[in-house]
């Protein structure tokens, strides 16, 4: 670990001599001080624009921690990444410097950074962002994010997208000293320094030593009795991983410019990450409302008088390379930039209403999507006699019982069906290896990542194979890391992957919901539509196994509710490979989830030919005119026994199976109860704020062509068939009690027809 007594030695030459070397120049140095200028000059104007009441909204200043962004920003090129945090104006600022090619581009920049903060469209995120999300994901700013840490897995799966690619790119990411004490600091560090013999990306860590009001280490106030951490150090966390710790003065721009200089050189060099914790301080609070009491106003003089730009400035002026004169005059550019930059926020446009849902989504072609569906609908015409006949058959070898929905043959019954139908039946789980193996051998973008993918072949056997054929620098086994391999997933996507990330179970995701909700699917929007995020979340879901309820909930509601997520859940073999090969392919992120229950119990027909089924499209698979049941996932096959009973009794129901939850076809949804005039929807996930609630909604208020609604349609009251309002029961009887069965909705269906 190199500590603050030997860092000396990267900065004890005198500035002139280093000049007169070559080692840096009088231009170098001047940018340096421009920039830290500017950033305190954005940072004390913001305070002033808040307290007139001109801005809106909540702000992190960074003013006394500019030798942070500004000398590590100087370590690196214009071909490297940042990832930044809440306190991000500072790290924006030096980068938009780095990139500028011009006194022109200079000022736009800072002007496109204000003009974010005032919302304006202008702003380098239209105003969709603000001051905790700003960035220019064009120009090598991945982006801040609200979330404390949230960035940590995010810059590492940018690391890893880099280090695939063999781009020599390098990322900086950086965060504060509270980030520190989250799970996501240790599960990204950890994935820097262990996946493929470490990842070129440089941890900072600008310790302004309180997280929010609690100390990292000590308290100058008799009030704050309790701190943040027992180590005095955050550096000291670089042991366990391990990868080198570095401790810099914060204050002092060249110091910091050394020390990520040379973990950037040990990145590229591909040795891997290197945590460096700047010691600098915050001047202002938390954040505007804070008053700060938490810390002795003699603490904060004692940081003013170690102020960085005050001490490069002298340095500079002691070191003859500037004169005073000098140095007052870029302290009065940096001012007259920021003062234009205001005045162009201030004149520029507030987004209109109508802007509201731009880029919530990456919008498919209409044409293609066309296209697939004709394809798909003649595909289907193929397939669906020997489905039927499949059925058929399965109802007949169990008498059909409705204990034992799901459809599935013993290998010589299945082979002799696949010889009389003329298609191959297999089960899903062979599906879903199909469309990873054929989408992995179709674009080299795709990598797969997650816990036991690997050499197990994932913990339902989804994955296997697929190491061996493609090997582990696409097939990423990963430590148990749930944040982090989201995460990844988001900063490989927004690096040009098409990245799979696999969590073996869907409560799981919960530990990652961060990830996958504020970075994942808001990245798109809250950094103005210049950003693509196409990655698919592979997990699996339900009851079945007696797993009981933090490894059999059926969540699926819970992300359809989130803008900017596809919700996929497919019932059969075929709809399987065809979804996962469009979800792998989408430009959104997908959400793809499967059913514990159906991997090996469920068999069906599955073409030979390379296929895709279109995104919110929904399927009739069965086709009727007294009720429309919608149901999905292992619920579909439920509902197919449900309406062959009914049959019997000459009631004829429709099954509708949505096959992607978002987007929705409810068009077709609609359709069928306009013709049936009834409807019930079977899930498995809980009733309320659910996706059958709110199926049902919508079909009520869909408005068809000659102005009526769904509602007007209905001749009864819709039914929602769910999950018991209980955590999911271990015990068999208790489990299978606790969702919908092949006689509930039988029932359902009887009272409404």
């Amino acid at each position: 670990m190199i500590t603050e007594a030997s860092l000396d030695s990267l900065t004890r030459s005198s500035l002139a001599t280093d000049v007169e070397r070559g080692k840096t120049t009088v231009a170098e140095l001047v940018d340096h001080l421009r920039t830290m200028c500017e950033i305190r000059e954005f940072e004390d104007g913001l305070y002033n624009l808040y307290r007139a009441g001109q801005l809106k909204g909540a702000t992190h200043m960074s003013a006394g921690q500019e030798a942070v962004p500004t000398g590590a920003c100087a370590a690196i090129t214009r071909r490297d990444l940042i990832a930044s945090t809440h306190r991000g104006h500072g790290h924006c600022g030096a980068m938009g410097n780095l990139m500028a090619a011009s006194e022109d581009d200079r000022q736009a920049h800072w002007n496109a950074m204000m003009a974010e903060l005032f919302g304006k469209t202008t702003g380098y995120c239209r105003g969709r962002g603000g001051s905790m999300h700003i960035a220019d994901v064009e120009k090598g700013n991945l982006g801040a994010t609200g979330i404390v840490a949230g960035n940590l897995p995010v810059a590492t799966g940018a690391a890893l997208a880099e280090h695939l690619r063999g781009t020599g790119t390098v990322v900086l990411c950086f965060f504060g000293d509270g980030a520190t004490n989250t799970g996501a600091f240790h599960e990204a560090l950890n994935m820097g320094a262990s996946l493929l013999g470490g990842l070129p990306v440089v941890y900072i860590c600008e310790n302004n030593l309180y997280g929010m009001s609690v100390p990292f280490h000590q308290t100058s106030v008799p009030d704050c009795g309790h701190v943040a951490s027992k180590i005095e150090h955050i550096a000291q966390r670089a042991d366990g991983y391990p990868m080198p710790g570095v401790i810099v003065d914060g204050q002092d721009v060249l110091a910091v410019k050394a020390a990520v200089e040379e973990a950037v050189a040990r990145a590229r060099r591909g040795d891997g990450p290197t945590l460096i914790e700047c010691k600098t301080y915050r001047y202002y609070g938390h954040s505007l409302s804070d008053a700060r009491a938490y810390r002795s106003r003699d603490e904060e003089r004692q940081w003013r008088e170690r102020d960085p730009i005050d001490i490069f400035a002298r340095k500079l002026t002691d070191h003859g390379l500037l004169t005073q004169t000098e140095v007052d005059s870029i302290r009065a550019q940096a001012k007259a930039t920021i003062t234009a930059s205001v005045q162009f926020a201030q004149e520029s446009p507030l987004p209109d209403a109508s802007e509201l849902h731009d880029n919530v989504f990456v919008p498919a072609d209409p044409a293609e999507v066309r296209r697939q569906t004709e394809a798909e609908q003649t595909l289907v015409e193929r397939v669906r006699p020997a489905e039927r006949a499949f059925y058929r058959a399965f109802y007949e070898s169990t008498g059909l019982d409705p204990k034992n929905p799901l459809p599935r043959f013993n290998k010589p019954e299945l082979d002799a069906l696949s010889k009389e139908h003329d298609i191959r039946f297999v089960p899903m789980v062979e599906a879903i290896q199909e469309a990873n193996r054929e989408e992995m051998r179709r674009d080299e973008r795709v990598v797969y990542l997650g816990e036991d993918i690997g050499i197990y072949g994932g913990a339902y056997g989804a994955t296997r194979g697929l190491l061996q054929e493609f090997g582990p620098r696409r097939v990423i086994d990963t430590a148990i890391s749930e944040a982090a391999v989201v995460g990844a997933a988001c900063g490989a996507a927004m690096r040009g992957l098409r990245p799979i990330a696999e969590i073996m179970y869907i409560d799981f995701i919960t530990i990652s919901s961060n990830q996958l909700v504020h970075n994942i699917a808001y990245n798109r929007y809250q950094f103005g539509g210049k950003i693509k995020v196409p990655c698919v979340i592979r997990t699996e879901g339900g009851v079945g196994r007696s797993f009981a309820a933090t490894h059999s909930e059926s969540l699926e509601s819970w992300f359809y509710h989130i803008p900017g997520l596809y919700v996929v859940m497919p019932s059969t073999p075929y709809d399987a490979k065809g979804l996962l090969k469009s979800s792998i392919r989408d430009e959104n992120p997908v959400l793809f989830i499967e059913h514990k229950e159906m991997y090996s119990k469920v068999q069906g027909p599955l073409p030979e030919e390379d296929y895709v089924i279109p995104l919110g499209v929904a399927d009739i698979k069965r086709p009727g005119a007294d009720v429309t049941l919608v149901a999905y996932s292992r619920m579909v096959h439920f509902a197919l026994a449900a309406a062959a009973l009914l049959e019997r009794d000459g009631i004829q129901v429709e099954v509708v199976d949505p096959r992607s939850l978002c987007p929705l076809d409810l068009d077709t949804i609609a359709g069928s109860v306009r013709k049936t005039g009834r409807l019930v929807v079977a899930q498995e996930c809980y009733p309320y704020a659910s996706v059958g609630e709110s199926i049902i909604r919508r079909v009520m208020e869909y408005r068809f062509e000659n102005g009526r609604t769904g509602f007007t349609y209905l001749d009864g009251p819709p039914t929602l068939l769910a999950a018991a309002h209980t955590p999911v029961p271990m015990s068999t009887p208790l489990e299978e009690a606790a969702v919908p069965t092949v006689m509930g909705i039988v029932e359902a269906c009887r009272r409404l027809a």
